[in-house]
């Protein structure tokens, strides 16, 4: 009776490990679509605080030649963020406000301009140069999903925006 019984449980683990397999399997791929994610969102804002860096800075200096362009600005974030996986999604948009008014120095329609949360509490005396970066995440191992159902295995892909601004002496 005794062997009988031992014998009918062999299976039992590998029934059970067959259970949990694919819940860890699931934890695993999550954890590194998360890890990737956040690494994702501080390169973004990384990126554009460079950016916004070398804007205000660009022509500070005494050996500097001049101004920085939109394309050596857009150039230093792409640089910074040339890591991403999916980086040719990244867009950049280059403001300033100068007493209240916004305007695009780079980016086309200026869509990232239209910020009013940004002003400044002394604009007479500063210009406030804004950089914005927007990228989209994509996992790096993409899962099944049912976007219509709103049922995801893990991320999906998302935007990651992020804004950088610093004042700038007139």
């Amino acid at each position: 009776m005794m062997r009988r019984n031992t014998r009918g449980r062999r299976g039992q683990s590998l029934i059970e490990f067959a259970l949990v397999l694919p819940l860890i399997f699931l934890l695993i791929v999550n954890t590194v679509n998360f890890g990737a994610f956040f690494y994702a969102w501080i390169t973004v804002a990384s990126a554009a605080r460079t950016g916004a860096q070398y804007m205000v800075l660009g022509g500070a200096s005494a050996t500097a030649p001049g101004e920085a362009t939109p394309a050596q600005i857009a150039a230093i974030v792409r640089n910074d963020a040339a890591s991403l996986p999916n980086a040719q999604s990244l867009q950049v948009t280059v403001c300033t406000n100068n007493d209240g008014v916004m305007q695009p120095v780079s980016g086309g329609s200026g869509g990232g301009c239209s910020t009013s949360s940004l002003a400044d509490p002394e604009p007479e005396q500063y210009v406030l140069a804004t950089v914005d970066v927007t990228y989209t995440y994509q996992p790096l191992i993409p899962l099944w999903d049912f976007p219509a159902l709103g049922v995801h295995a893990t991320l999906p892909p998302t935007t990651i925006h992020r804004t950088a601004a610093m004042r700038m002496i007139q």
